[in-house]
């Protein structure tokens, strides 16, 4: 149960991470809007995206609700379900479950994802992204790093 608990307090932190640096972002910039931090390597850019990353299904804002509900749901499931977990997988899952919960409020409350970190150089940039879709590669990377118990 220790572990269930280092899951959601993992997840916690991240949501709220991600809630106060979109409600900044919100606050002080516009949409569309672009502030250099570090030469042309690292900006802020705020972007709403209403589709997955590189926009990819803009037009299934509905269809990426369901399915980040389901997500978010396996993973509670999972949580409950697994007789043993080690701290690794638990914080594996509380990064994916925050950050699918900081996308899906997102979705929820203005229609799509709030896009704010640009990293690149010059014409050759990364979509920007957030903390939530920096906290779920991160877990899913655990995940896939994860060596199966006997």
């Amino acid at each position: 149960m220790k572990k269930n608990c280092a899951t959601i307090l993992i997840a916690t932190i991240v949501l709220i991470l991600d809630r106060i640096t979109k409600f900044i972002v919100q606050q002080t910039m516009s949409e569309g809007e672009t502030i250099p931090i570090w030469q042309d390597i690292f900006s802020l850019s705020y972007i709403q995206n209403e589709g997955i990353a590189f926009g990819f299904l803009a037009d299934y804002g509905q269809l990426l609700v369901v399915t980040t509900t389901l997500i978010i749901g396996i993973i509670v499931f999972l949580l409950f379900r697994l007789k043993s977990i080690n701290y690794w997988t638990a914080g594996a899952f509380g990064l994916v479950l925050g950050g699918a919960m900081g996308n899906l409020w997102d979705r929820l409350s203005v229609g799509g994802v709030i896009d704010f970190i640009d990293i690149g150089y010059k014409d050759y940039r990364w979509p920007a992204f957030n903390l939530a879709d920096a906290s779920i590669c991160i877990g899913v990377f655990m995940l896939l790093l994860t060596k199966k118990e006997k």
